[in-house]
């Protein structure tokens, strides 16, 4: 089992944090995820993942940077179900209702289709 922290670029330290706490709390590795365009590297995806980790935490164990390319809610999903996930911790981002309806957001895929706990972490 695992904990799968999905990073974005901007609010990441907080939920690694969070993630990191879980993953210790239950004794399982934790999974720093960060999925760019596929017009982008899995490498540099990997990258923000990793940078995510070093600023979230001093000394990290049992910790892994996963990249991944293409749309973030299915790739997510993916990671967690192949990693086992026990919990997926995720920074929503805000968006205007009209946003939400016409392109949903990221969360609320995952939320509505993840096979195991999805905690929400606001705020760095």
């Amino acid at each position: 089992m695992s904990i799968v922290a999905a990073v974005d670029e901007e609010a990441s330290t907080s939920v690694v944090r969070r993630g990191y706490e879980l993953a210790r709390a239950f004794d399982e590795e934790l999974v720093v995820i960060h999925v760019m365009p596929e017009t982008e590297s899995v490498a540099a995806a990997e990258e923000v993942a990793s940078e995510a980790i070093r600023l979230a935490l001093d000394d990290p164990e049992n910790v892994t940077a996963v990249g991944a390319l293409g749309d973030p809610a299915p790739r997510i999903l993916h990671v967690a179900e192949e990693r086992d996930a026990a919990y997926i911790v995720l920074g929503p981002r805000k968006q205007t209702p009209i946003g939400k309806a016409l392109m949903g957001s990221v969360s609320q895929l995952v939320m509505l289709n993840a096979d195991c706990t999805v905690a929400f972490v606001t705020g760095e």
